[in-house]
């Protein structure tokens, strides 16, 4: 019988984590918009990449590397608008993830991996995608044409339309996330 585990809401952290890559029980992992990169240089991109941000960027990069460096940063110093990105209650959370280098694991995983990636991803690009494969020679990579973060359609380029859908329960899975998923799950073990 071939085990898969669910992955968590971070991109498949749970499964491409230290403590899993040599797990016998798990003979498979999806990574589903998923980056390449440690999460804190990905936060930071994803700050930088809103101009709105430009007043609190220096103050998040200097979280970022303190809790890259594996330190806790007091409440008092977090400005409002970023305490609920950095709250004291999420920063061992972000330590531990911020450790963990997901190219760096693709290449030590012995599974078979299959890298479902959306083409209109604003969170994390097809570079990430492409960089996870390249880190592992293994890997199915499946690139999913007008679909983003949360593998929902989405027809233009249009930011707020594609945040939009992200809350949208009633919108199906784009096509072709069902069967690149169940055509993994039944391919014959590698």
């Amino acid at each position: 019988m071939r085990t898969y585990r669910r992955q968590d809401a971070v991109g498949g952290r749970n499964l491409l984590s230290p403590a899993h890559v040599g797990d016998e029980k798990i003979c498979g992992v999806i990574l589903i918009s998923t980056p390449s990169r440690p999460l804190g240089q990905v936060l930071d991109e994803q700050l930088k990449a809103n101009p709105a941000n430009s007043p609190i960027l220096d103050e998040a990069e200097r979280i970022i590397s303190e809790l890259e460096a594996g330190h806790r940063v007091d409440k008092a110093s977090i400005s409002p608008v970023l305490l609920p990105l950095f709250h004291p209650a999420v920063q061992g959370f972000l330590i531990s993830q911020f450790a963990i280098d997901p190219a760096k694991l693709a290449a030590k995983c012995s599974k078979p991996v299959l890298i479902l990636q959306g083409e209109r991803d604003i969170q994390v690009g097809r570079r990430d995608a492409q960089l996870l494969r390249g880190a592992q020679p293994k890997v199915k990579l499946i690139l999913l044409p007008a679909t983003n973060h949360v593998l929902k359609e989405i027809a233009s380029d249009d930011r707020r339309a594609n945040i939009a859908t992200y809350s949208d329960p009633g919108l199906p899975l784009a096509p072709g996330v069902v069967s690149a998923i169940a055509d993994f799950i039944k391919a014959p073990p590698r």
